[in-house]
């Protein structure tokens, strides 16, 4: 079709488009190996984590959680893998005409008709999305995008020149299966009785418009945009973490050789954590389940990602020169402070809504912890009511300060066995420091012991010799204090026998379960839901036979349901115990977060209140009582609804099953 001086000046624009392209993926490429080497298994079962990500990207699951807007972006997706074949067919066939990818058989035929049929339903998911981003613009997404309405235009008119090259090809009936064009068949009557020679002039410009705007799409591949993610998302979702959510990086801050620990260079974060930057497609979902966002916080996470995309693409490049000519530090913007300010840092709760809800599979919360890290091990510098809570957890080995004789008080008048005593037990059962020193939270741990002694456990507690794990000091960042709690911790363990270890709250929990081994320390650990579950399945736990039916409406704690999937045995317990469950939108993986999590349970909350957001939704349900099984969840919601002046009364599960034994 195209004439020679047309073959020439497509392959010189084809030539410096490869070369360009081959030049802006390996700069891409280079920054993203700047970063540090990650210390997560990327790699392995890599078969497995390729056909992850085949499902995600094909079948967009995350993206599909907004059925409207999933639908339409599954069309684009869906019709570039369709269109690959066409724009091979394109490019070459302007060199080799009547070239087709698959041959000139039957299997070349349907696939025409389905291209017709996918350059329909692609200008339908694009007018879709624009008028969802330009009319109804929600605000998880950026305003009046520009770069936005640049790609719909791209993609939208790379398919109406398609289809207008091949209906003006049939119309000179230079098409070999005019037949099968669908659409395109139907476009060329309106070229019927158009003379030849405007009809060719109409056919190239359609054939080098659908060219260009390919080529153009392609582009937005490697060039600073969103559209990055077309790349990357794919390659982010290959090497995501498989490790639970709750597990954090190990620092090794005995190692002498080390300048800095966390981060406060870009460089410093991994390579997987730059990876992250180029993937964000910018939808906003993380924004829209954040508990920060939606209280009016600092943090946004979406800002937080592209702020720091924006900081690598900015400053990378120096950085990289910088290394190669030894010339030292560079002029740029700092981390910390410029590009991400402190108030954003700590306003983070670590609810791993982003995370749970991103499609491209980013880690969000990394990034908060070890710029956090940094802060406080290597500047000191932190919220001041940290400062006692850090003071109080090293040396009275709790958050509040109280005595660590006074830890087993709670327990006075009860059959409550301690394992200095016995030695050995099947459970060991970590009361908490909540649990331990709380007044609220004193009244689950009585609830559980009863729980225990009902259904004949052998147990036993550290009392005096249990103290504070500091899972919240390391989400605030002192790494130090967390691995001193640690060792100390587990030294005291290794002195007894026992085959379980029981908690009763999810962030002891996550700590045991999750992050001990990285320690070399490895138990078995089951959440109290969990275990009474066990007991009540087991015919060892005697209920009353017909407990009365209440409206109870669950929350789900961020560390007991996202960071390690326990959704449904609280909620069986809850049902056996004679509770009429009701439903909420924000239940399960969509849980909202109380605002205690990420170490905020010892700062001050600023701007409106979070449990008290959270405290609305589950008073709003009719439920006559608020189940948890968390004790800073049951704290929080407690003074939400004594705020609020509500009638609900607040209860852990154990509360509840406890009140429910039989006689």
């Amino acid at each position: 079709m195209l004439t020679t001086i047309e073959k020439i000046l497509f392959l010189i624009i084809l030539a410096g488009f490869i070369s360009y392209v081959l030049m802006r993926a390996r700069e891409l490429a280079l920054l993203v190996r700047m970063g540090r080497t990650d210390p997560r298994r990327r790699t392995d079962n890599l078969a497995q984590r390729i056909i992850g990500m085949a499902l995600d990207v094909f079948l967009q699951r995350r993206v599909l959680r907004k059925p409207v807007t999933g639908a339409l972006h599954l069309l684009i997706v869906w019709g570039f893998f369709v269109f690959a074949v066409n724009t091979i067919n394109h490019f070459a066939g302007a060199l080799f005409p009547g070239f087709h990818l698959l041959g000139n058989n039957a299997a070349a035929d349907y696939y025409t008709a389905l291209a017709d049929i996918f350059a329909v339903l692609i200008i339908t998911g694009v007018v879709g999305l624009a008028i969802r981003r330009y009319v109804f613009r929600p605000e998880s997404l950026t305003p009046r995008s520009f770069e936005s309405a640049v790609v719909f235009f791209f993609i939208g008119g790379a398919m109406v020149a398609y289809l207008f090259a091949n209906a003006t090809e049939i119309a000179l009936e230079a098409s070999d299966n005019s037949g099968y064009h669908v659409v395109a068949g139907l476009l060329s009557t309106l070229f019927a009785n158009m003379q030849p020679a405007p009809l060719r002039v109409i056919a190239h410009v359609a054939w080098w418009c659908d060219a260009l705007m390919h080529l153009a799409l392609i582009l937005l591949l490697v060039i600073p945009t969103k559209h990055l993610h077309l790349a990357a998302g794919p390659l982010n979702l290959v090497f995501r973490r498989v490790q639970p959510m709750g597990q954090m990086t190990k620092i090794d801050i005995e190692d002498e050789e080390a300048e800095t620990f966390g981060v406060s260079k870009i460089e410093e974060f991994t390579w997987k954590q730059n990876l992250d930057l180029y993937a964000c497609i910018e939808c906003g979902r993380c924004r829209d389940y954040c508990p920060t966002v939606n209280s009016g916080k600092p943090l946004n996470p979406k800002e937080l990602i592209v702020g720091l995309k924006e900081h690598l693409l900015e400053v990378g490049p120096a950085v990289l020169a910088a290394r190669k000519n030894a010339n030292g530090e560079i002029q740029r913007p700092a981390l910390i402070g410029d590009v991400v300010t402190k108030e954003t840092l700590w306003s983070c709760t670590t609810c791993g809504n982003c995370v749970e809800h991103c499609p491209m599979g980013i880690e969000h919360i990394d990034k908060i912890t070890d710029m956090r890290a940094h802060l406080v091990l290597m500047e000191a510098d932190f919220p001041a009511e940290a400062d006692a809570a850090f003071r109080n957890m090293e040396t009275k080995g709790n958050p509040w300060g109280f005595a660590p004789a006074e830890r087993r008080k709670w327990a006075e008048g009860l059959d409550v066995p301690v394992m200095a005593d016995k030695q050995q037990a099947d459970i060991l059962w970590w009361v908490g420091c909540s649990g331990s020193y709380d007044e609220r939270s004193k009244k689950i741990s009585v609830a559980m012991a009863k729980i225990l002694n009902a259904a004949g456990v052998d147990f036993a507690i550290l009392g005096d010799e249990e103290r504070c794990n500091c899972e919240s000091a390391r989400r605030l960042g002192n790494e130090y204090l967390y691995q001193t709690a640690t060792q100390e911790i587990i030294e005291t363990l290794k002195q007894y026998q026992f085959k379980r270890i029981v908690t009763t709250c999810p962030h002891c929990y996550n700590t045991f379960k999750n992050e001990y081994p990285l320690f070399d320390a490895v138990w078995e650990v089951v959440h109290h839901t969990e275990f009474i579950q066990e007991l009540i399945q087991g015919n060892r736990l005697p209920l009353t036979a017909t407990p009365a039916r209440e409206p109870t409406v669950f929350h789900d704690s961020c560390y007991l349901g996202r960071y390690n999937r326990i959704y449904d045995a609280p909620r069986r317990v809850l049902q056996t115990a004679g509770c009429a469950l009701l439903s909420i939108a924000w239940e399960r993986e969509r849980g909202f977060c109380c605002g205690a999590g990420g170490g905020q349970m010892w700062l001050e909350e600023q701007g409106e209140s979070i449990s008290g957001i959270r405290t609305d939704e589950l008073m709003a349900s009719g439920a006559a009582r608020i189940a948890a099984a968390c004790p800073f969840c049951i704290t929080m919601l407690s003074d939400g609804v004594k705020d609020k002046g509500g009638n609900a009364s607040v209860l852990d599960v154990a509360e509840i099953v406890a009140a429910n034994l039989a006689p």
